[in-house]
């Protein structure tokens, strides 16, 4: 979300049919910490919340025992969502205003030709013989247990004839709301988080096999990729810094001293260890000896050798800002045992004896420490609001004092607000002041 509309405020009305909640989250502030007891709805506050964003999860607004869900913003704006019973029962109606956005009003509906028209299409795709798609086989499962307009813009990328049906039943959002829920945009980290997109799908009593995958290690394969995408991306810098050397080193004076040139080419080889620790670089690569005196030629070729040097570098900031950080937080927790980056397979465990570990073979808490930071670093969009909920789950009380320490120095990175549950004062430590308690009496 832009700069200039921070979310302020959440207030609750009627959850469970029982309880009234607020939360202010002054502009200024990256964090707040929503702390209460079991049952007064903190994960449900974040679920409200998180299912605000584009596109709008109405199966989980529709669950959701409440009245009405109020967001307001720096800039002023108010977005509304309240329960109603007409025309439909249990329906929505989305209400936006402010100075500084359109008003807009919307009750979304889906004609009951929706759902037949999406069972028309899942009777056809099990006729094909092909086996259904995880997102085919939850859409099976959501229509067997009712239909709502949500379906409609969550599973329209099924297909083009689906699509084409869909748009044509509902009633779309107006065009400003939807930009505006949109750029709300929202990252949240559930309780569930070790649970990947394999291992959902497995039966109870089936053998893991070879093709199903820890949430570690698809993050693990997911971070391969990344470095894999960096890799061509500074292949792409190389060469086209390459093809223009001659030119420019002909053209662009170098009035540098040697000391200049010195300096700059023993920065560059830290950058280059840095890098050449999560295999981005080799490490290996052969040491110019720099004279105390040079020629202007020599100043011109090195310097210009040091300026390319750079650019191609400098193609690996982000990620590489990512993974050190990523590194510094996990292996300050491991004992016996440290994460390194490997380009062929993402992370590598490795035990305080030399020896290569399972990823599969690292405690539930380990395994939560580092699903979460490598969330946080590399699946959040600058800009967004982050729900994490129970981030203690599984981590030693001196995991979870360190916790807040971390999500600083990573939203700082990345640039995103955050909306903590918890049940842990451990937790909030010295943030205790940054605490919204909720509880049978608050409003």
């Amino acid at each position: 979300m832009s700069q200039d509309r921070r979310l302020t405020r959440v207030r609750v009305e009627g959850l469970f049919d029982r309880f009234n909640h607020k939360v202010d989250f002054p502009a200024g502030d990256t964090f707040v910490i929503v702390h209460g007891p079991n049952g007064v709805g903190k994960t449900r506050l974040l679920d409200l919340v998180g299912a605000i964003a584009w596109p709008v999860n109405f199966t989980e607004l529709t669950r959701i025992p409440f009245r009405s869900l109020e967001l307001r913003f720096s800039d002023e704006s108010i977005l509304k969502v309240e329960k109603t019973e007409v025309p439909e029962p249990n329906g929505l109606r989305f209400d936006l205003c402010g100075d500084h956005v359109e008003t807009e009003t919307w009750s979304p509906r889906a004609s009951a030709q929706t759902s037949d028209a999406l069972h028309r299409w899942l009777s056809a795709a099990s006729a094909a013989g092909a086996p259904l798609s995880p997102r085919e086989r939850e859409l099976r499962n959501l229509l067997a247990h009712g239909f709502d307009v949500d379906i409609a813009t969550r599973f329209s990328e099924l297909g083009p004839a689906l699509r084409r049906d869909l748009q044509e039943l509902t009633e779309p959002a107006p065009e400003s709301l939807r930009e505006f829920l949109t750029d709300f945009k929202v990252h949240f980290i559930d309780t569930h988080r070790l649970r990947s997109l394999q291992s959902s799908e497995e039966r109870p009593g089936r053998a893991r096999t070879a093709a199903t995958l820890t949430k570690v290690e698809e993050f693990s394969k997911e971070l391969r990729g990344r470095l894999a995408k960096a890799l061509e991306d500074n292949s792409r810098t190389s060469q086209d810094l390459d093809r223009t050397y001659p030119r420019r080193l002909l053209e662009e004076p170098a009035d540098v001293s040697e000391q200049e040139i010195r300096d700059r080419y023993v920065a560059q080889e830290e950058w280059r260890r840095r890098l050449g620790e999560v295999s981005l670089v080799d490490e290996q690569t052969e040491v110019i000896e720099i004279p105390e005196q040079m020629e202007y030629w020599q100043r011109a070729v090195l310097w210009t050798y040091l300026r390319d040097t750079e650019d191609k570098l400098s193609t690996f900031d982000d990620i590489l800002d990512r993974v050190s950080l990523l590194r510094d937080i996990v292996n300050s927790r491991f004992l016996f045992k440290n994460l390194e980056i490997d380009g062929s397979q993402g992370f590598k465990i490795i035990g305080d004896g030399g020896e290569e570990l399972d990823l599969a073979s690292l405690s539930s808490g380990e395994q939560h420490e580092l699903v979460l930071t490598y969330d946080l670093l590399f699946n959040t969009e600058p800009g967004a609001l982050v729900l994490i909920d129970e981030p203690e789950i599984s981590l030693h009380v001196s995991w979870q004092k360190a916790f807040m320490r971390d999500l600083q120095r990573i939203a700082e990175l990345v640039k995103f607000r955050t909306i903590i549950a918890t049940h842990s004062p451990q937790i909030a430590g010295k943030w205790a002041d940054r605490m919204v308690v909720l509880g049978p009496d608050a409003e």
